[in-house]
């Protein structure tokens, strides 16, 4: 006990040498004073760091996110379209298969006459089961055309046929067109089928 007042004697009292002119004021009396007097400013919360953006650099954040933007606006569009035109194109593709295997199947005498085979078609897109294609959007138009081939042999000239199907739509303000050419034989795959 007597060692604590001993300390807090010495801790209480400031000699009477020092120049500042704190003699005889108390250790607390001290602290609460250096406190008071003291700045204390953290590098990270300093004057200078909290000063806010100029006009210049919000500008030039502001230009490139508007360039970001309409980059990805860009892409996505190019990817919306590029989906719709390869769709549209598949939907062809199986139009025009559709009708010349059909054409496959009819007889040699069945292909040579007039009007058994239709020289013009229409086909939708997406079939609603009605005859109203305008409505169901999307609409493929077709042509079909039989011709005897030009490259046979004097001796197959009478025996095969040329089946060209043009097929046209209109997408994204283009006229587009697809064409599928095929070879029908009087001794070919139909008299497989009907035999």
């Amino acid at each position: 006990m007597r060692a604590i007042k001993q300390v807090s004697s010495h801790l209480a009292v400031f000699p009477k040498r020092t120049k500042c002119g704190l003699e005889g004021l108390s250790a607390r009396k001290l602290l609460v004073r250096a406190r008071s007097e003291m700045k204390i400013e953290h590098p990270i919360f300093s004057r200078h760091d909290r000063s806010g953006f100029s006009l210049m650099e919000a500008v030039v954040a502001m230009a490139v996110v508007g360039l970001l933007a309409g980059a990805l606006y860009g892409g996505m569009v190019w990817a919306t379209f590029s989906v719709r035109l390869a769709r549209e194109n598949l939907r062809a593709t199986q139009i025009l298969i559709e009708k010349t295997e059909v054409i496959r199947t009819f007889t040699w005498d069945q292909i040579n006459s007039n009007g058994f085979v239709p020289t013009t078609f229409t086909a939708p897109y997406f079939s609603d089961g009605t005859t109203n294609y305008g409505a169901s959007g999307l609409v493929y138009t077709g042509t079909v055309a039989i011709s005897a081939m030009p490259a046979a042999d004097r001796n197959y000239t009478n025996d095969l046929r040329v089946i060209k199907v043009d097929l046209s739509w209109a997408s994204g303000g283009v006229q587009r067109t697809r064409e599928l050419i095929t070879y029908v034989a009087r001794y070919g795959i139909q008299n497989y089928l009907l035999n």
